[in-house]
């Protein structure tokens, strides 16, 4: 009888030790995953470029009628959606922003242009057409065309 109660202790010995045993290992893996998740995410870092202001390059705002041939095709294909585009030439960068069909007496500013380590940073606003264009139904695809006299460069559009 003394050797079935020092049996049953033993039992219950181990089944305390395996139990036990499970909790660290449980702790342990949720330990490890939560220094795992903190390097991961330490590591993790969404990249925006070096945007320091270098310099404000000169440009001028390109007329219709001086655009190149070339680039205007590319401004009536994509002019009815929101554009982005860049056209090198002759040692010309030309730099395309348009909003898609706006209402009419839209127009686009130019808010900030400069230069950075990585490329050229475009920033733009869309002007509404004031209180005339609420009464008028017609719309337009406004878009702006600059020229700076420079090497293609990176161009970032904000």
């Amino acid at each position: 009888m003394k050797q079935v109660k020092y049996e049953e202790k033993k039992e219950a010995v181990q089944n305390h030790k395996i139990r036990t045993c499970k909790k660290i290992l449980r702790y342990a893996k949720l330990g490890l995953l939560a220094v795992l998740g903190a390097c991961l995410l330490a590591g993790c870092e969404i990249e925006e470029g070096n945007r320091k202001k270098l310099s404000e390059p000169d440009y001028t705002l390109v007329a219709q009628e001086d655009i190149p041939q070339e680039l205007m095709e590319q401004i009536e294909e994509a002019k009815t959606e929101e554009m982005k585009l860049t056209f090198a030439d002759d040692g010309a960068l030309y730099i395309v922003r348009g909003y898609g069909e706006q209402p009419a007496g839209s127009s686009i500013q130019i808010l900030e242009l400069y230069t950075t380590k990585d490329g050229i940073v475009c920033d733009t606003q869309l002007v509404g057409g004031g209180k005339t264009a609420e009464n008028d139904t017609t719309s337009a695809f406004p878009y702006i065309v600059v020229k700076l006299l420079c090497d293609e460069q990176n161009v970032v559009f904000e």
